[in-house]
């Protein structure tokens, strides 16, 4: 016997009967749990913790991994990022000078201080200078943009087997627009801090 006729003879004989078969179609239908959404996140995205923006990696490219790298170290930076009032055609802008930051690990012990042409210090003496690679903005307005960064090694020690730095995850570290005339020449430092993962 067709459906068809079944809910004939029932709209027929019982319209509540009716009623009651087709809730119970109804209901059954809304209790199917919906199909697992494909994820928004590319299988490339930096390492680190996923980023604030739930719709961040739909617009903006995957910050680049380092060649054949492998993590060996990651700390959590907190310090400043320093500028200086300069004049420029445009007017009086804040320029970059550098970073001062301490890197610490999940126990909090200071590991790695963060300083002047984008070098790391090890506790233990050894350096590494990064040169910046790729880059991509921050989730976070008005924060710093994550870097990749291929070094250079100095020093016997824990960085010395060190080729590239990611700075991810950051907050903070941005400067006004501009800065007014009567400001020139003056250093501005502004809090960030961001995870710093070290790879070899």
């Amino acid at each position: 016997m067709s459906s068809g006729s079944v809910i004939g003879k029932l709209a027929r004989r019982s319209p509540a009967a009716l009623c009651a078969l087709l809730a119970a179609l109804v209901l059954g239908c809304a209790q199917v749990p919906p199909a697992e959404p494909r994820s928004a996140v590319p299988a490339s995205e930096p390492r680190g913790s996923a980023p604030p923006g739930a719709l961040y990696s739909m617009f903006h490219r995957p910050l680049k991994a380092p060649e054949a790298g492998v993590e060996v170290l990651r700390l959590r930076g907190q310090g400043s990022q320093i500028f200086r009032c300069e004049s420029q055609a445009a007017g009086p802008r804040w320029i970059y000078r550098l970073p001062e930051a301490e890197l610490r690990d999940v126990q909090g012990e200071l590991v790695v201080h963060h300083g002047a042409n984008l070098s790391f210090e090890h506790v233990d003496g050894s350096r590494v200078f990064g040169e910046i690679v790729d880059h991509v903005p921050s989730p976070n307005d008005d924060s710093l943009p994550w870097l990749l960064l291929k070094t250079r090694a100095y020093g016997p020690g824990a960085l010395s087997v060190i080729t590239y730095v990611e700075r991810i995850n950051t907050v903070g570290g941005m400067p006004p627009a501009r800065c007014e005339a009567a400001q020139l020449n003056q250093v501005l430092r502004v809090p960030f801090s961001a995870d710093f993962v070290f790879f070899r």
